[in-house]
């Protein structure tokens, strides 16, 4: 192998730097770090994979599906990129051009799995299953289906199966069932990169280590103020020393590989909430509905009290599903721009046209909107003490797509856009006490997204420099590219 790319789900170098890890700080001490940052609206792994930003590839967390109507929702598979496999060619596909061996596993919305000169093991989600076991259509070659199957492999687990169905609520159980997810993931990908003899390897940690960060930085938070101690606390460094000897043995098995360690995003502590809604009415842009607002707050407010075993079962049901994604607590017809947020990253703003959305708003008129919101919202006394920003993406080559964002609001880490208070912007600072993960399963949590990724290189230097066109995860598709072009 003369890459291995692994991938971990929400981390930063902060992460390991807590003592639990030794060798992979080993690593970062004696590797290339690079400082690239995203929007939190465009999808991270989806960049590096087609070293495209969502704008292009549809690739949002969330976005509207400009039908007519203000319908949402936060589906995204990779086969929804426009000119996929042709103008827009994944990474794997790129190096198989080249001749190449690939072997790609657990890379998330990479369901049904793609057929690759070497071996592909699709992730959970993005229209795939979420769960145990895996199916033949997350394999290729298919036989590899039964290998996995024999071996133990898991394909995915979250909070919902390991709380809800499994009822894991003490620390050591909890963690003891992620730690044998990345113990199969680990000896799969070790086992058929060395059957298929692959040149790029590119494994992902997903589900494992983005809930570990998700629970464990509030309780971290929490012991620092009041210099408790905490079980919780001590299972996750188990966990993270028991993570990082998978990562000692990935790495020693492919001796003379580059390594590439990166992450989708990473995450931080919630502090304060931005409801972009209120300034948009603020500043004239947007009319509120009473009724909307209100069924808004209260399905908010009381949807953790309903039984999991519900949650699954109106999951199950398209419309109610699509209902619920697609709230507003605005009038839909007379507003001229509005923000939409139930994810845990940052949101932009959308004008309300006609043509996507039905609403006031003619195509001509657009610029002119975002014009005075993006001048409305720099120069508010609000954001700039807080240090926000609005912008546009451009590109001159490519039109934008319909579902990402006509403004990118970008916040500092800690603040979260969502409509779940009334004010502009509003200290969040939940009392929380000593950890139990029974409450964890009502989805109430205290972690969100946050802009700046893990991105080191290990045995070889970084081949490109990030420029400010290009200082995201896309950077990381062309370096791969680059390296192998290179060596070639």
């Amino acid at each position: 192998m003369k890459m291995l790319m692994i991938g971990m789900d929400g981390v930063q170098e902060a992460t390991f730097k807590r003592g639990w890890t030794p060798f992979i700080a080993s690593l970062i001490e004696a590797g290339s770090s690079i400082e690239l940052k995203e929007d939190l609206i465009s999808r991270g792994w989806a960049e590096i994979v087609t070293g495209q930003h969502a704008s292009i590839t549809k690739a949002v967390y969330e976005g509207p599906l400009a039908n007519g109507d203000h319908l949402w929702s936060d589906k995204y598979k990779l086969s929804d990129t426009p000119g996929l496999g042709e103008s827009m060619k994944p990474i794997w596909q790129v190096l198989n051009d080249m001749g190449l061996k690939v072997g790609v596993m657990n890379v998330p919305t990479t369901f049904p799995a793609p057929k690759v000169d070497g071996f592909f093991v699709s992730g959970g989600g993005g229209g795939g299953p979420i769960g145990q076991d895996v199916m033949p259509e997350q394999c290729f070659p298919i036989e590899i289906q039964k290998y996995l199957a024999d071996s133990g492999y898991i394909v995915d687990e979250r909070l919902p199966s390991l709380l809800g169905e499994k009822k894991l609520y003490e620390p050591k159980d909890f963690y003891a069932q992620l730690q044998r997810m990345n113990e199969k993931r680990t000896d799969s990908f070790v086992e058929l990169s060395k059957q298929y003899q692959i040149d790029f390897g590119f494994l992902v940690y997903k589900s494992s280590i983005v809930t570990a960060e998700t629970l464990l930085i509030p309780e971290l938070a929490r012991c620092e103020n009041t210099h408790e101690k905490s079980d919780f606390i001590d299972a996750s460094e188990s966990f993270y020393r028991d993570f990082d000897n998978k990562i000692m043995r990935l790495v020693k098995s492919f001796p003379d590989a580059q390594v590439v360690m990166v992450s989708d995003h990473s995450m931080a502590l919630r502090k304060w909430s931005v409801n972009a809604n209120a300034f948009l009415s603020e500043i004239g842009m947007q009319n509120s509905s009473t009724s909307k607002a209100s069924t808004y707050s209260f399905i908010k407010s009381f949807k953790h009290l309903v039984p999991l075993s519900i949650k699954k079962l109106l999951k199950k049901s398209s419309k109610i599903k699509s209902s619920y994604e697609s709230m507003t607590t605005f009038d839909v017809t007379t507003s001229k721009a509005f923000s939409v947020s139930f994810s845990q990253g940052q949101h932009g703003i959308f004008i309300n046209d006609q043509k996507r959305f039905g609403g006031p708003v003619v195509s001509e008129d657009i610029d002119s909107y975002k014009k005075k919101i993006i001048e409305a919202f720099n120069e508010h006394e609000i954001c700039r003490a807080h240090d926000f920003k609005a912008y546009c993406v451009k590109n001159e080559q490519t039109n934008i797509v319909d579902q990402f964002p006509d403004i990118v609001l970008d916040l500092p880490d800690g603040y979260l856009t969502s409509s779940e208070y009334q004010k502009f912007v509003t200290a969040y600072a939940p009392k929380v006490d000593k950890y139990d993960l029974r409450e964890a399963v009502k989805g109430k949590h205290h972690t969100i997204k946050a802009h700046y990724p893990l991105a080191v290189t290990v045995n070889s230097p970084w081949l490109l420099k990030s420029s400010d066109n290009k200082s995201d995860l896309r950077f990381i598709y062309d370096h791969v590219v680059s390296f192998f072009s290179k060596s070639n």
